[in-house]
Formats: structure tokens, C-alpha cells, sequence
């Protein structure tokens, strides 16, 4: 656009608009035609280096309307499977399908290709135990390749779903007029084809199908009442709630109760224990009794029975000598929490056996346990006491402090108690800073004062004072005599 020169200062001057274009012309040509010559050579350079990428389907999703929609839907993926047919539906949903056929078609493709697998889930329960012994019947004989198994969902609002082949899933949802035809019920499904949904839901499904019952042991439980026997973990909070529950409300007789220290507040805080005692079932209840929960164990002990036990580490429920339920300790990120035990990942148990063997060992620990009545109004025992002169040396304490089997002296002069040597005393005042036992007296390093407690107190009394003056003893008193040291 300019020309400049090379003197200082330098001057620019407008170049001539034609020899401008001209000069941008020739140029434009040069790169065009050597862009000719190496064509060749560039396309063919192009065609060695390139990958050849695999072409994927596009992931595809539809909303499918109606169940006639629905049911159509899941008739269509059901004929047209090759080597795998996955389903859950609810107690509800069984019926349904029923009528609308799925379960006649299931049965028809697997007696004609009998390469197809199928696993069927599904909620068993007396509405539909007439259809469940059909399907058993159907499913008992001989190289069937069509498996039930019966998954409690209880009224939990949970989407049924079909998988096929790993290929593309439906999931829908049916209303529960019954009295609507067919055609008019009213429902609605989402039919998907993304290969890492279907294998992400297929994953989800052969989890519960590991933990689900089979579906002939379910049907006997339902003709005969007795409840199947059986030993599991329950991961989630609200598996074990709805395990607790059922238990609880099918109970007539006793339920024993060992919890942790804070399970006591817990206890009393759910109210569940005296809901359940107002029914006429005894509770048993056992925990290490402490100042924190003697409160709560004393209202508890007004409608069940409570014992003191010295066994923290052990959670545990038996309901009528049928159900047990073992809890694991909250972690300690965890450990505020507002259920009584702490329910993830709870072992329950109906097995005879094990409920027999953790009965026998409850049983055990609760005759040795101690009455919260006895905690609550018995008063302090103590220790017996030992006294020195105040001229007493060190050296001579020890030997009367281990002669005597005891960790504390009382200092006394002119048989008046004025000061308490205790170890924490000598590790302190003589050990770490090194003085002479031989020439160190007692009323040298003694503790001053002497605190005491009447004989006739509650010991829960003692235990306050001991804890709110964070003293690890007492001197007990009668009629204003040392009659025994408290620890």
C-alpha cells in the first residue's frame, strides 16, 4: 500500500492503486499454479496417512404412547431377539401383562428358538399367585429356557423395563384402572437404543437378579404362610427399615436389644419401643450406661426393661426368637445419626440356627448384666482407703501404695483428712521434676481439697460431680466418717 525510505526520519508514500492489484494478481496466480504441480503429490500424501474411522449408529430414543403402544412395543423386541430377553415388572404389572399377552409371547418365542434366554423379575404376591404357579408350571418343564424369580418391590413407585439382546430396552409405565380396556388404559414408555444405556440397565438387572428368591420358593411361602428361610446382607437404608418394620409388626412376644452408648437417646428419641410395648411386647433392651444416656435409659425402664453392659462393640436385635438383625458401626464421618442403629449394609437372618445361637448369647450377656434401678439409686462402693502421715517421704508412699494394692493415699493429720496423693501426683511433682523420693514428704505434693460424697447419694450423683469437677475420685462419707474411697 506504501513505499517508505531508508533515511531518517523515514517518509511513506502512497503507491499507485494499478501496479498494487497487478502485483496481488501475479502473486495469487504463482500459489495457484504451484498448488497445481502438487496436487498429486499432496492428495496421494493425504490418502496414506488416513485412518479409516468405524461408523457408529447413532444412539436414537422414542416415546411410545397408549399401552396398546407399549405392549406392541415389547411383543415386537420379544419376536425379534436373538439371544436374550430381560424383564421387570411390579405385582400390578404382572397381571397386566398377562392379559395384554407379553407373557404368552415370552413362552411361544422361547419353544420356537431355543437359543433365546429369558429372566423374568417380578413381584409375587396373592393378587397374582394364580398367574405366578401358572408360569412355574410352564417354566418347570423340561429344557425350558424361561427363568422367574420373585423381587419384593412392596409399594416402592419403580419403572418396569424389557431388554433385549443388549441391544435397546423399553421402559414404561401403566396406570391401574382396571376397568379401562385395553386400548384406553392409559400408559407410556421410552424406547432406547444408546448401547451404554442398555448395558449400564443390564448390569443394574443382574444384580438383583443375583440377591432375588426363586419364584417357586416364594409361591410355597404365600400357600403355606411360613415364612421362607433366609440369611442376607441389605446394602440400602430403606431395605433394612422395611425389613425392621415387617418384623416388628408381625411380633407378639419379646424383642432383646443390645445397642451402642448412643443407641440408648436413639431409642427413646424414634419412639418406636413404646409403641410397640403399648401392644403387649416385652423389650429387652442392653447398652453401656453412661452419663450421656442414663436419663433416656431411666425413661425407657418405665415401660421395658433396661441392663447396663459393658460390651460395646456389639449391635444386635432378636423379634420373638424368628428375626435377627446385626447392625455394623457407623463410620465415623457418619456417626450423628437419627435411626436407632445405623442400617447400611445390615445382615438379617431367619435361619433357625443362627437366630437360636445369637439368642443363647444374649441370653447370656443379659444375666450378667446390671439393673439401670440399681445404676440409679444403689450408693457408691468404694475403694479402701489407705492413709499416710503429711511427713511421710515419697519413697515410704510408694511401698505403702503398692504393699496395699491401691492407686491413691489419703493425707491425713491429727486423724483429720487434709490432702489425696494419687500416681498422677508422683509422675508430676516427683518424677518429672526429678525430686528425691527419700526427701520429698507427702504433704509436699498432696492434692488439696479432698472432695467427698455422702454413702446414702445415688451413685448417679457421684458420677455427675466426678465428671463436672473432672476428678477421678471421691472420698465416701458416713455420719461424717472416710468410710471408703470412690474411683
Amino acid at each position: 500500500m506504501v513505499e517508505l525510505t531508508i533515511e531518517a526520519p523515514t517518509r511513506y508514500i502512497a503507491v499507485p492503486i494499478e501496479p498494487l492489484v497487478e502485483s496481488f494478481l501475479k502473486a495469487r496466480k504463482s500459489e495457484i499454479a504451484q498448488l497445481e504441480n502438487e496436487k498429486k503429490d499432496l492428495i496421494d500424501y493425504f490418502q496414506s496417512i488416513r485412518k479409516t474411522e468405524p461408523e457408529y449408529p447413532m444412539a436414537k430414543f422414542q416415546v411410545v404412547m397408549g399401552e396398546n403402544g407399549v405392549y406392541s412395543k415389547i411383543s415386537q423386541m420379544i419376536n425379534e431377539s436373538k439371544s436374550e430377553v430381560l424383564a421387570l415388572t411390579t405385582s400390578v404389572g404382572l397381571i397386566q401383562e398377562d392379559t395384554a399377552g407379553i407373557l404368552d409371547a415370552i413362552f411361544k418365542t422361547a419353544r420356537q428358538r431355543g437359543t433365546v434366554q429369558f429372566r423374568l423379575l417380578a413381584t409375587l404376591t396373592k393378587e397374582n399367585l394364580g398367574i405366578a404357579k401358572q408360569l412355574i408350571r410352564r417354566t418347570s418343564s423340561r429344557g425350558s429356557n424361561v427363568e422367574w424369580r420373585h423381587l419384593d418391590l412392596g409399594s416402592r413407585f419403580y419403572p418396569r423395563f424389557v431388554i433385549k439382546d443388549e441391544e435397546e430396552t423399553i421402559l414404561y409405565m401403566i396406570s391401574r384402572d382396571e376397568s379401562a380396556s385395553l386400548s384406553d388404559q392409559e400408559g407410556s414408555g421410552l424406547w432406547i437404543n444408546s448401547k451404554m444405556f442398555v448395558s449400564t440397565l443390564r448390569a443394574s438387572f443382574m444384580e438383583i437378579w443375583r440377591s432375588a428368591i426363586d419364584a417357586a420358593e416364594r409361591i410355597t411361602e404365600l400357600e403355606t404362610g411360613a415364612p421362607r428361610e433366609e440369611t442376607l446382607v441389605m446394602k440400602e437404608l430403606g431395605d433394612a427399615q422395611a425389613k425392621i418394620n415387617s418384623a416388628l409388626n408381625t411380633a407378639t412376644e419379646e424383642v432383646t436389644i443390645i445397642a451402642p452408648s448412643a443407641g440408648l437417646n436413639r431409642l427413646l428419641e424414634s419412639d418406636h419401643v413404646r409403641k410397640y410395648s403399648e401392644k403387649g411386647i416385652k423389650f429387652r433392651i442392653m447398652a453401656p450406661i453412661d452419663l450421656d444416656n442414663l436419663g433416656a435409659a431411666h425413661k425407657l425402664s418405665k415401660f421395658c426393661q433396661v441392663k447396663h453392659v459393658s460390651i460395646s462393640y456389639l449391635t444386635m436385635m432378636i423379634i420373638d426368637a424368628k428375626h435377627l438383625f446385626m447392625f455394623k458401626s457407623p463410620p465415623l464421618e457418619e456417626a450423628a445419626i437419627e435411626n436407632p442403629f445405623y442400617l447400611p449394609h445390615t445382615f438379617y437372618s431367619n435361619d433357625h440356627k443362627y437366630v437360636e445361637r445369637a439368642t443363647e448369647l444374649l441370653n447370656d450377656v443379659w444375666k450378667r448384666g446390671t439393673e439401670i434401678s440399681e445404676i440409679g439409686t444403689k450408693g457408691p462402693i468404694g475403694t479402701p482407703i489407705v492413709e499416710v502421715s503429711g511427713s511421710c517421704n515419697i519413697h515410704e508412699v510408694v511401698n505403702i501404695m503398692l504393699k496395699n494394692n491401691v492407686s491413691s493415699v489419703l493425707v491425713t493429720q491429727n486423724s483429720r483428712v487434709i490432702g489425696i496423693i494419687d500416681q498422677k501426683d508422683l509422675l508430676e511433682k516427683v518424677l518429672q521434676t526429678r525430686k528425691d523420693p527419700r526427701k520429698t514428704t507427702a504433704n509436699q505434693i498432696m492434692s488439696t481439697p479432698v472432695l467427698t460424697i455422702d454413702a446414702h447419694q445415688p451413685l448417679i450423683e457421684a458420677l455427675k460431680t466426678m465428671k463436672q469437677k473432672r476428678i477421678p475420685r471421691l472420698a465416701v462419707m458416713k455420719k461424717g466418717r472416710l468410710i471408703a474411697m470412690l474411683t
